[in-house]
This record gives C-alpha cells, sequence and structure tokens, in this order.
C-alpha cells in the first residue's frame, strides 16, 4: 500500500513539473492543470485511507513496545521504564495505577510538571492517599521544598482518605512550620510520632526531623543582619544572651517542649555538654507523660551519651 501511495506522490510531482514546464500546455484551458493536480492528490489520500492506519504506530515502535511489555521491568533503564508506561497507557488510558506510576517516575527525574500532570490525571480516574501525597511532595519539589497552597491541599485529602499514612501529617507539620506557627508543627509531629508503632522506621526519621526544626534558635533575622553589620558584632555574646533567655523561661514554668530543645542544642554549640545533659534531664521530667516528647527525648539522650572509648 505504501509503494502504491509514494507512485501516487511521485506521479503528483512530476506532473507538477511537466504542466509547468511543458510548452502545449500554455494552450490547455486554465482550469485543467489544477484539475489533474486535485484528482491525483484525492486519489493518494483514497488510497491512504483505505489501507493505511493514520493513528497506528509503526513496526519497529511495535516491535520495540512488544520488547519492552515482555521484559523485567526491573532489567529496564528508567527512560525504557517510562516509555513501557506510556505503551500501557496508550492501549488504556483509564489506568490509573500506571498514571500513577508515570507520575513517581517523572517526579524521580526531576520533571516535576510533567509529573503532576500525571498524577492529576490518576486522581482524575480514582482518588488516592499515596498518589495524593506524591503529589503534593512534587508541589514541594516545584516550590523548592515550600510547602505551598496546592500541596497543603493534597496532603490535606490524603491524610482524610488514609490517616494512618505518616507522609502527609509531617509534610502538613512542615507547612505550619514554614509559615511560622511553631506550636502547631510541634503538636501535629508530637501526635504523629505518638501515633507510630515503635516498629515504623518512619517514627524515628520524624522525630530526628522535628528535633532539627522545632531546636532550631527562633532568631530575628532583620536585627542579626543590622547587629552583623556593625563593628562590635560579638556572635558568642548573642548566642549568650539567647542562652540566658531560655533559662529564664524554663526557670519561669513558661518554657514549651521546643524551648527545652533550643536550649538543649544552644549549649551544645557552645560546648556545654554538661549543661546540655541537664536541660535533658529536665525536659525528660517533665515531658514523661508525653509519648510523642519523649521519643524525641530518648534519641537525644543517646545521642549525647559519651562512647565508651572516650569514657576510659
Amino acid at each position: 500500500m505504501m509503494v502504491w501511495l509514494a507512485v501516487i506522490l511521485a506521479v503528483i510531482g512530476f506532473a507538477i513539473v511537466g504542466i509547468a514546464v511543458w510548452p502545449v500546455a500554455r494552450l490547455q484551458p486554465r482550469w485543467l492543470a489544477p484539475a489533474i493536480i486535485a484528482g491525483l492528490i484525492l486519489l493518494a489520500g483514497a488510497t491512504y485511507l483505505a489501507g493505511g492506519q493514520p493513528q497506528a504506530p509503526g513496526v519497529p515502535y511495535q516491535q520495540a513496545a512488544a520488547e519492552r511489555r515482555a521484559a523485567n521491568p526491573a532489567d529496564l533503564s528508567r527512560d525504557e521504564q517510562m516509555e513501557r508506561l506510556r505503551d500501557i497507557l496508550r492501549e488504556d488510558e483509564t489506568d490509573a495505577v500506571a498514571w500513577a506510576q508515570l507520575g513517581r517516575m517523572l517526579a524521580r527525574s526531576e520533571r516535576e510538571l510533567e509529573a503532576i500532570n500525571a498524577f492529576q490525571r490518576s486522581l482524575h480516574l480514582e482518588l488516592n492517599a499515596r498518589t495524593l501525597s506524591d503529589l503534593g511532595q512534587t508541589f514541594m519539589n516545584l516550590n523548592e521544598g515550600r510547602v505551598t497552597d496546592d500541596a497543603v491541599a493534597a496532603f490535606s485529602e490524603a491524610a482524610r482518605l488514609d490517616p494512618d499514612m505518616p507522609e502527609p501529617p509531617f509534610f502538613l507539620g512542615l507547612g505550619a512550620f514554614q509559615s511560622g506557627d511553631v506550636d502547631e508543627a510541634e503538636a501535629i509531629w508530637l501526635g504523629l510520632i505518638e501515633r507510630l508503632d515503635d516498629s515504623d522506621p518512619y517514627k524515628i526519621l520524624i522525630a530526628e526531623q522535628a528535633f532539627q526544626l522545632l531546636s532550631q534558635p527562633q532568631v530575628n533575622a532583620e536585627a542579626v543582619e543590622a547587629a552583623a553589620a556593625s563593628e562590635d558584632f560579638d556572635p558568642s555574646t548573642r548566642i549568650a544572651s539567647m542562652v540566658q533567655r531560655l533559662e529564664a523561661r524554663v526557670a519561669s514554668g513558661e518554657a514549651g517542649f521546643a524551648d527545652y530543645l533550643r536550649l538543649i542544642r544552644v549549649r551544645g554549640m557552645v560546648g556545654d555538654e554538661a549543661g546540655g545533659m541537664a536541660a535533658l534531664a529536665e525536659a525528660r521530667a517533665r515531658f514523661s507523660g508525653q509519648a510523642g516528647a519523649m521519643t524525641i527525648l530518648d534519641l537525644l539522650y543517646a545521642a549525647l551519651q559519651p562512647d565508651e572509648g572516650q569514657s576510659e
């Protein structure tokens, strides 16, 4: 069929050139040449429509697709795995699982916009907590780690569909932390850590991340920048002042869990290991009834214990 189509197209080309240069053509009616060309074009189109398949992939593609489908996905490269998923979706665009898998692979390839489109295609077909969580994280990756409104919406819906999934509440807590609501972030994270089983690897990871974030000293960036520009700026003096303020809050009974974490961390920064351990011991006594808080404090206690080799 394609051979005949090629012949017809060649005839059209020769006809155009011949009509243009053949002297006798000047003696023919003006409508004859266009009519001949139009007839040949119609014949070519009819030939193609009769035997061609405009939407069908070529034989080389079909062979490659068959080989990808038959292969073990683990033996394929990332690009081949993505193309395999596209093969599946070309046959069935309603495969929500394939769309979600494609989205994850695109996200790992840092092709966030394509990944978001794939996740949304999947969610349009079937709501799924894992896919919503992956969508939220992709929104974050696209925005340099910021928990945007789109990400919050995705995480919130994921948490509603599957309250036991740890990632959505963690990132919702991170969104609260980034917006300046440290108390809300603390409440979300401690509640999440308490709900997780001790055998869940996410429990330790989230506890470590919560400590790293909640223990960050709260400083006025503009004030620090202005002070740093002055000639008498002394970082050690500012750190000492920070320790004094935290100690005063602890002594007054007004300190929250995050204040204790900051005090432990800042004392470690100035080399006051004994002071850090004392603050840790006081925190363990005060928050002994809160399982989430104790998980973080127990990790800190284990981390701050001197090695056996150092104690000898």
